[in-house]
């Protein structure tokens, strides 16, 4: 006969164990929000440069289709152009007439802006944005090169510079496009 009972094993888990394990998971969790939150930033900057590269393209097409007038394609950092003369989309135009509707139609793709003469396109494509065209030489001449940018502010904080650094939180970030006439 046995005096002591015998001993019970635990089945099962505790309620340390269980809390334990929620903790651990609840951790992980974490992790992966941070992780698709950086991955969403991450993404929409990719479709960011994207559009910038398609507007410089852009840009470059409209020069090669008026070669007779790519002395008229400039515009500085930050400025906005005059409203075209005419509306190129229904009138016959001169190249240089052609050059200020091709101009005010691609900034108004890159930033917007309302201008006269033009038909309601495409809303601004880019966040804060700005474009310019300049010569890579001076004097600019007909077959200068010429330098297109197209500026954005991708966090939208406020970007008042135009020297395309990125780690400067002031400073538009850039792609730049070159065309040779």
């Amino acid at each position: 006969m046995h005096l002591n009972p015998p001993a019970k094993h635990q089945h099962g888990v505790s309620l340390i164990e269980v809390l334990i394990a929620i903790v651990v998971i609840a951790f992980g969790l974490l992790g992966i929000a941070g992780l698709q939150t950086t991955a969403l930033a991450n993404n929409y900057l990719a479709y960011q440069s994207t559009q910038a590269v398609m507007l410089a393209e852009s840009m470059v097409d409209r020069m090669r289709a008026n070669t007779e007038g790519v002395e008229n394609y400039l515009l500085s950092p930050g400025s906005t152009p005059s409203s075209p003369a005419k509306n190129c989309a229904t009138a016959a135009c001169t190249s240089s007439e052609l050059a200020a509707w091709d101009i005010a139609q691609w900034v108004s793709m890159v930033g917007g802006g309302k201008f006269t003469n033009l038909p309601a396109g495409p809303q601004a494509l880019m966040p804060d944005g700005k474009a310019s065209i300049v010569c890579s030489d001076s004097p600019c001449t007909r077959e200068s090169v010429r330098i297109i940018t197209v500026y954005w502010d991708p966090d939208r904080t406020g970007a008042s510079t135009y020297t395309c650094k990125a780690d400067v939180t002031t400073d538009y970030r850039c792609y730049r496009l070159t065309y040779a006439p």
